[in-house]
């Protein structure tokens, strides 16, 4: 028979770190890229700028050129609080496309604590039994990593 005691710390212990496990990502949407102008610059897949698809960062947002069509977005989703609680590093995360059920892509700048290198990774479409990918999210994700454009 377990003590009581023992019952009630083990039951808080148990709360504590699933608490810790679920670190949401703690996105707002932002009007514009102001005070991200350390990622600024036009990426392009291994820095190539000869090659497609290519993203531009800019105070007024992300336009993404994909197969020759250009879409921007002026009103992605900033994760300020993504990383772990004691994050301090370089790297920053971007929502620009929501879908119902969340995002369907994720942009990761600084990625890999690496100042230029852009990481763009399938979120919420494009897992084994889910949705796919877009075609542009699919193009986006097959072209990283990038790297900021000389």
């Amino acid at each position: 028979m377990t003590h009581p005691v023992l019952k009630c710390l083990f039951g808080v212990m148990a709360s504590a770190l699933a608490l810790m496990a679920a670190n949401p990502a703690l996105a707002v949407e932002v009007k514009d890229l102001a005070g991200l102008e350390d990622i600024f610059g036009r990426y392009a897949p291994a820095g190539d700028c000869t090659r497609q698809p290519q993203v531009l960062v800019e105070l007024k947002g992300l336009t993404f050129e994909v197969t020759g069509a250009t879409e921007t977005v002026t009103n992605p989703e900033y994760a300020a609080a993504y990383g772990p609680p004691d994050y301090d590093g370089i790297s920053k995360w971007i929502f620009p496309f929501r879908i119902a059920d969340g995002y369907s892509i994720l942009m990761t700048f600084n990625a890999n604590e690496e100042k230029g290198v852009l990481h763009i990774d399938a979120q919420d479409e494009g897992w084994k039994g889910g949705p796919p990918l877009s075609p542009r999210n699919k193009a986006l994700v097959d072209g990283s990593p990038y790297a900021r454009c000389e």
